[in-house]
């Protein structure tokens, strides 16, 4: 079985270095605001220079999404930071594109340079693909709503490469085409400014026919169990999706990339859901049959996640989550390994307070390494000062009982 690129986001080369570190052979960009996670950190041309440096260093890739749906105007801002990577010889590995326009610039001011077909263009069919392979599309990218079933067929019918989605938040509307944001919010979802009314509560009024009026609003309750608190409901809101249960079957259908969506995520996010699907693939990689292992279920559970479902890839079609916009997630960052001392403990990065004899939760960098717990024996300050509590954007040493490396991620649970 051939394992296929696991491919992370990132909004920044801090996210980047994190993914590729734990465990991505590939992550995709935004460049500059022409992307569809426009309010994102997302790439200029001089930290793609950095971010491709450290990529080709590492044997990974970069893929740089311009995959807005432009008019005049924005085509020709594109056509001049094209221009800018090509003069500069700053091209990504491959443009994530939806738009013949933007194809169309593209093959003139970056020939050699891969060609992605965004799901925002819709590649539903066969023919679609065949006919995208003729524009000088190298990979598809497939939709959401598609089934496993035909997701194989892409793989044999049309010879170009197939990435779909494994992990991550999933929209209400085909491919992400919605307008809803423009009506509620004047924000355009197909700019990559998507204020995403879908999450939010929503209220229904009875409509008198006779004289066209609203009737008092009234809020939309899910019938509650015994003891139980009345829920408001998310009438578009969807659950998120997770394929680690069906992982193998994913891999056995012949795509060449796996995704992973959430380029407004955190590094550690990223790491976490990198270092878990990593594992999984390797697994895969051996004659043994696949199993998902509790303690991979169990950190993608710790993240910040609405209820999971494997979506339309198994043929669920009830996708909507009524009861809850976004659960909190079950452990927030604290630190970051910033280096270790020789006998003199560990460098941390502090991010949110923490205490000596507090148990921590570790995102270890190590491959195959999953995380762990570690008490705090001691902290101290640089000059080697004791200090009882760690104080947020301060450098401090630490102690733990057990051995940390360099990129761990220190986590706390939630209280």
């Amino acid at each position: 079985m051939k394992i296929p690129e696991l491919l992370a986001p990132a909004a920044d080369a801090e996210c980047a270095e994190a993914a590729f570190s734990h465990g991505a052979d590939a992550v995709y960009v935004g460049l500059g605001t022409y992307n569809l996670r426009a309010r994102t950190k997302n790439v200029l041309p001089a930290q793609l220079a950095y971010l491709l440096d450290f990529a080709k260093k590492a044997g990974k890739k970069v893929y740089g999404a311009l995959n807005i749906m432009p008019d005049d105007k924005t085509l020709k801002e594109i056509e001049t930071l094209l221009s800018t990577l090509s003069k500069q010889e700053i091209l990504p590995d491959a443009f994530v594109v939806s738009d013949p326009g933007v194809i169309a610039l593209c093959r003139e001011y970056a020939p050699r340079t891969a060609l992605h077909l965004s799901t925002q263009t819709g590649t539903f069919n066969t023919k679609a693909g065949q006919f995208w392979l003729k524009q000088g599309i190298q990979r598809l990218i497939l939709p959401r709503e598609l089934t496993l079933e035909q997701i194989t067929n892409f793989c044999k019918t049309v010879k170009a490469q197939v990435e779909v989605f494994i992990h991550g938040a999933m929209c209400v509307s085909v491919s992400g085409r919605c307008l809803l944001g423009v009506y509620t919010a004047q924000r355009h979802p197909n700019f990559g400014d998507c204020p995403q009314p879908c999450r939010l509560k929503y209220h229904i009024a009875p409509v008198y026919d006779n004289e066209t009026e609203n009737g008092e609003w009234l809020t939309v309750t899910e019938e509650p169990g015994e003891g139980a608190t009345p829920q408001q409901a998310f009438l578009l809101n969807s659950k998120d999706l997770c394929c680690l249960s069906i992982l193998n079957r994913i891999v056995a259908s012949g795509v060449a990339s796996l995704k992973i969506e959430g380029r407004h995520r955190s590094a550690h996010y990223v790491s976490s859901v990198v270092k878990v699907y990593r594992a999984a693939l390797d697994s895969l990689d051996g004659s043994a049959e696949y199993a998902v292992k509790p303690e991979w279920q169990q950190e993608l559970d710790r993240l910040d996640h609405r209820p999971y479902t494997t979506g339309f890839y198994a043929g669920e079609y009830t996708l909507q989550d009524v009861n809850d916009n976004r659960p909190m997630p079950d452990v927030r960052i604290v630190g970051v390994v910033r280096e270790i001392l020789a006998g003199k403990g560990a460098v941390v990065d502090v991010k949110n307070p923490f205490c000596e004899g507090d148990v921590l939760n570790v995102l270890p960098m190590r491959k195959g390494k999953m995380p762990y717990e570690v008490t705090i024996k001691g902290i101290t300050d640089l000059e080697g000062n004791k200090i009882e509590k760690s104080l947020t954007n301060r450098l401090v040493i630490i102690n733990a009982e057990e051995e940390l490396g360099k990129g761990d991620m220190l986590r706390k649970g939630k209280k």
